[in-house]
């Protein structure tokens, strides 16, 4: 009686396995034997860690970079408006004026929350905005506010270890590569 329970058990274990299962593969082509599965499966990136130290580093990156990351978004959508803008004005002289009302407005709006962040925010924030813009911050700051504007702010970003002129670039840069890797995760689970 106990071994016809135990059978009976597993044949009914192994008809929901069997039932289940067929629930969950849909699309899929059997080529000379083989199961080809036609169904996008989602890849997964997997980062490897030297040991518990650089785990630390990437968490602390982490932080920082959700932190951030918004301030470059916003960066991007207001040059996109301040060149849509400046299309529009014909005159070289309107166009620098309206650029310093721009400047003005964007340091009263943000200037005392971008004081808040830390020096390595600052330098995360430089690598974000080339990321969206694909231009670094001191070029922006030399094409919309002269070059003696970003020479001064290039000076001043040198004397708390950051440089405007910092390109991002994941492929050989390992904090780049965990930077892009944040941002991905991020924007897949929602939090972007």
């Amino acid at each position: 009686m106990i071994k016809n329970k135990k059978i009976l058990f597993l044949l009914l274990l192994f008809s929901s396995v069997n039932i289940f299962s067929q629930n969950i593969i849909k699309d899929y082509i059997v080529e000379q034997g083989d199961t080809i599965l036609l169904t996008e499966v989602p890849s997964i990136e997997i980062i490897s860690f030297a040991n518990n130290k650089e785990r630390w580093r990437y968490q602390i990156l982490k932080r920082k970079v959700l932190k951030v990351y918004l301030y470059a978004i916003y960066t991007k959508q207001k040059l996109e408006a301040m060149k849509n803008e400046l299309d529009s004005i014909s005159r070289k002289r309107k166009q620098k004026k309206h650029t310093k009302k721009v400047s003005k407005f964007l340091k009263e709006e943000l200037g005392e929350e971008l004081k808040e962040l830390t020096r390595t925010e600052g330098n995360i924030l430089v690598k974000l905005i080339y990321r969206e813009t694909n231009i670094s911050t001191y070029k922006l700051l030399k094409l919309y506010r002269g070059s003696v504007n970003a020479y001064f702010w290039q000076t001043m970003a040198k004397i708390y270890d950051n440089d405007l002129k910092q390109e991002y670039d994941p492929l050989n840069n390992r904090e780049d590569m965990w930077i892009e890797h944040i941002i991905n995760q991020a924007k897949l689970e929602g939090k972007l």
